[in-house]
C-alpha cells in the first residue's frame, strides 16, 4: 500500500522531532565526553532512543566516530578510539 504525500510527511516530521529530542538528551546526559571510547558512545545513545523510543532496529550502521576515526569512510571500521580532552565536539 502506498503512502500519501502528507503521511511520508507527517513521518518525517516525526522522525526529525524524535532526532532533536534525543540530541538533547544526549547532551544533557553528557553521553559524548573525554575519555569515553566510540562504541561506549554508541551504546549509550542506542540504549538512550531505545528507552525514549523503543527503536531497536536501524535501517544503516550506527556511527560515532572521534579523532583521525571522522576521516574514515562509512564502509570503514577503524579501531575504537577514546575521545580526548582537547577533542572538538560538534553537536
Amino acid at each position: 500500500m502506498e503512502q500519501s504525500e502528507q503521511a511520508i510527511a507527517a513521518a518525517l516530521l516525526d522522525a526529525q522531532a524524535k532526532a532533536q529530542a534525543l540530541f538533547l538528551e544526549i547532551q544533557e546526559r553528557q553521553l559524548i565526553r573525554p575519555r569515553a571510547t566510540e562504541g561506549e558512545i554508541n551504546r549509550g545513545v542506542y540504549e538512550l532512543a531505545e528507552d525514549m523510543f523503543g527503536i531497536r532496529r536501524y535501517w544503516h550502521k550506527r556511527i560515532v566516530r572521534a579523532g583521525p576515526n571522522t576521516l574514515a569512510p562509512y564502509d570503514e571500521n577503524p579501531p575504537d578510539l577514546i575521545v580526548d580532552e582537547d577533542d572538538v565536539v560538534l553537536h
